[in-house]
């Protein structure tokens, strides 16, 4: 890619630099002079307002959904297609209103008998529980003449759940004839949960106060339960399981509350300058010369009215010149927290084609040249060139690696890399003579199956066949000098020091017969045999200047095609002669096939087979 405007890394790295220190100053320094002492006071006021409002409407939604869910129960039970008498029924009625999101504590059914029969929408365990003669609930159950919608009982403490409750209940009738009660118990104490769940950090004390001086909601109302209600409703045996009234405002432990009735109404217009509703209340309390400001609403058209939701904090949060410089001093932190965050992320935006290039530079030095990435170029000169640079040496690399692949197919690997390595051009490497073994491996019948097989199938049998072989000479250390026809010459030793050849070409042997008696090649079966030999030969290349081939000669090379074609006479797959079977780390691997004359030796000599050798 060709950029043609760049920039230098001092540059970047300045510009960045004075661009987020001159814009987080400035921003620190513009916002900590904006704030005023009545903006920070309103503030205050307007979110405390914001709080009653979603709480207001929050406990809207909570109740309707209750009432809605009562009605429907009792029109199902009125039309008959719901039987509070049909246990099945009903109890997998219940069940599935579990499944939508319920917001109470337990539902079911109250009898006749004062037995409320129900469940814990939670883990749907059922609940067994015989209300007191004195409950509430019986005594307004007790003055039903005829169907309604449904009603809610006003709050109060309930021993056998351990928190303040409200009750929501609705009548069955059917045919005129009363069947029950559909009951559902709110929690008091999730409600109390939700006005500090999200704010725990937050200044100020919500509160939820029903007829005057009962407090409905209140972070303090589940302890107060604990301690207080507990304690009432075990004290005396009448009372033992019946409910309890809620806390007073004088009892709940919180100073603001007991003195709300001396509170003292603040007329500041500024106040209620952006509130949502014009009943919003504001008034002043003076507690041990700790004054706190007490945002109240009142709610008229609830099942309890008047209902007052409120919230009450100190003054001190407004004290002007204190806290306009502590929150001059935080945004300023920040805001150079920021900067200096958002210089790190561009100095690193920028050095990532450096990171690039490391990384590109570690995988190459692994010898991942393949998984080695071309680098994209950027607008930063420096980085530019040097992307430019290792690419074209990944190039070249790729291209040196890609001639040695190629010479690998037609050469073997080793003397490929030899090749490479030398310092000529000449394809000549200097002839050598070693002790090696030779493996002479031909396919059997294989004149027979070029006449009765096309040549395209014949061609494919072909190089699975020599895949496979290939694969087995490779794994056992032997190089492949040439494929004659059917027949390969596989060399061990020759080019590459390989300690134990003998052994190797024998096993070699092995593996090739157990891997055509296992498969088939192209659908086609083949057998094959092996002749092996050691002896002293020469390896290098030989044929004219410009089209060379490495091979091996000697007379060791000739023999090992002789034992290949004398197993035929032997009725075996293997041969091998005294030379090869006297190299072998145990020798008592083979035995004794027979004698043959080989050339060169006036006398014959034993030729040798593996014990398990299959007889053709």
């Amino acid at each position: 890619m060709n950029i043609k405007r760049r920039f230098s890394v001092l540059t970047v790295l300045l510009t960045s630099f004075l661009a987020t220190s001159i814009g987080g100053v400035g921003l620190a320094l513009y916002l900590g002079l904006g704030a005023a002492y009545e903006n920070t006071r309103n503030l205050w006021v307007l979110v405390a307002d914001n709080e009653l409002v979603s709480l207001q409407r929050a406990m809207g939604e909570r109740m309707d959904n209750v009432g809605a869910r009562a009605n429907w129960v009792a029109s199902q039970v009125t039309q008959g297609r719901l039987d509070p008498d049909f246990d099945l029924g009903w109890d997998n009625t219940m069940r599935a209103l579990a499944a939508d999101e319920m917001n109470v504590m337990a539902y079911g059914l109250v009898n006749g008998d004062r037995e409320f029969t129900g469940y814990n929408p939670r883990d749907m365990t059922e609940i067994h529980h015989i209300l007191p003669v004195d409950d509430m609930l019986i005594s307004e159950i007790s003055q039903l003449r005829g169907p309604t919608n449904n009603r809610t009982s006003f709050p109060r403490w309930d021993p056998y759940f351990k928190q303040p409750v409200i009750v929501d209940w609705v009548p069955l009738f059917r045919d005129g004839h009363y069947l029950g009660v559909f009951v559902q118990y709110l929690s008091l104490s999730n409600l109390s949960h939700s006005l500090v769940r999200g704010r725990e950090n937050a200044p100020g004390v919500p509160f939820i106060i029903i007829a005057g001086n009962r407090v409905l909601a209140h972070p303090m109302l589940q302890s107060w339960g604990d301690h207080v209600a507990s304690a009432l409703s075990d004290g005396a045996d009448q009372i033992e399981r019946s409910p309890v009234p809620l806390s007073r405002t004088v009892d709940i432990g919180d100073p603001v509350l007991a003195g709300l009735g001396q509170s003292e109404k603040l007329h500041y217009p500024a106040y209620n300058k952006g509130t949502t509703t014009s009943n919003v209340q504001l008034s002043g309390l003076n507690i041990g010369g700790t004054y706190s400001v007490i945002v109240t609403k009142q709610l008229d058209n609830t099942p309890f009215s008047p209902l007052i939701l409120g919230i009450h904090f100190e003054e001190s949060l407004f004290d002007a010149e204190f806290d306009r410089l502590v929150l001059t001093a935080i945004l300023g932190g920040i805001v150079l927290l920021l900067s200096i965050v958002l210089a790190v992320f561009m100095s690193r935006h920028f050095t990532r084609p450096i990171r690039r290039f490391a990384t590109a530079a570690r995988s190459l030095e692994a010898g991942h040249l393949d998984m080695t990435p071309i680098l994209t170029g950027s607008r930063i000169r420096e980085y530019d060139d040097a992307a430019r640079s290792f690419n074209h040496m990944i190039i070249a690399l790729r291209d040196r690696d890609r001639i040695s692949s190629l010479f690998g197919k037609f050469l073997p690997p080793s003397i490929a890399r030899d090749l490479l390595a030398s310092e000529t051009d000449s394809g000549v490497l200097p002839p050598q003579q070693r002790d090696a073994t030779v493996l002479f491996v031909d396919i059997v019948g294989f004149t027979t199956m070029c006449e009765q097989l096309d040549p395209a199938r014949i061609v494919a049998m072909l190089n699975a066949y020599f895949d496979t072989v290939t694969n087995i000479i490779e794994e056992h250390g032997g190089i492949i000098t040439q494929f004659q026809g059917d027949a390969v010459l596989a060399v061990y030793n020759a080019f590459d020091e390989l300690n134990d050849h003998a052994d190797a070409a024998l096993d070699t042997a092995i593996k090739i017969q157990q891997a055509v008696q296992d498969r088939l090649f192209d659908g086609q079966e083949i057998t094959c045999r092996c002749g092996i030999n050691t002896g002293r030969m020469i390896a290098g290349n030989v044929g004219a200047t410009d089209r060379l081939s490495f091979t091996v000669h000697g007379d060791a090379v000739n023999s090992a095609s002789r034992l290949e074609a004398e197993n035929k006479r032997f009725g075996t797959k293997i041969l091998l002669a005294d030379s090869t079977r006297n190299q072998l780390s145990n020798p008592d691997r083979v035995i004794v096939a027979g004698d043959i004359l080989l050339r060169g030796r006036s006398q014959t000599t034993a030729v040798y087979t593996v014990a398990c050798d299959t007889r053709s």
